[in-house]
C-alpha cells in the first residue's frame, strides 16, 4: 500500500532528524557537553553503570557505543546539554551526591 509506504518513511525520516539533533558535536567556547540521564526505574544497568534517579555524565567519559546504548534505552531519559566548565565538576561529583542521583 502507498500509504503504509509513506508512513515508514516518514517515520525513518523523523527518526533520522532525532538522532541529527541529539547526536554531539562540538560544545560553544567555555561549556562542556554533559548527557543527564533520568532512569525510570533506580538500579537499572545499561552501559556498564547503575543508573539511579537523575545522573550528568561528562559526555567524554562514554565511548559512543555507551552512548549510543543510553539514548536508545527506553529506560532511560537521556538530555544532552551544555554547562559552563567550572561548573562540570561540582555538578558530577559522584562524591557530593548531589546532581549524581547516587546519593
Amino acid at each position: 500500500m502507498a500509504t503504509a509506504n509513506k508512513n515508514k518513511t516518514a517515520a525513518a525520516a523523523a527518526v533520522a532528524k532525532t538522532a541529527l539533533a541529539t547526536s554531539p558535536g562540538d560544545p560553544a567556547p567555555g561549556m562542556r557537553q554533559v548527557l543527564q540521564v533520568i532512569s525510570k526505574r533506580d538500579g537499572f544497568r545499561r552501559a556498564g553503570r547503575e543508573w539511579h534517579g537523575t545522573t550528568l555524565v561528562p559526555l567524554d567519559e562514554l565511548n559512543r557505543e555507551k552512548y549510543e546504548q543510553i539514548i536508545s534505552e527506553p529506560m532511560l531519559v537521556a538530555q544532552l546539554m551544555e554547562v559552563p566548565e567550572e561548573q562540570v565538576a561540582e555538578l558530577t561529583d559522584p562524591g557530593s551526591g548531589e546532581g549524581t542521583g547516587t546519593a
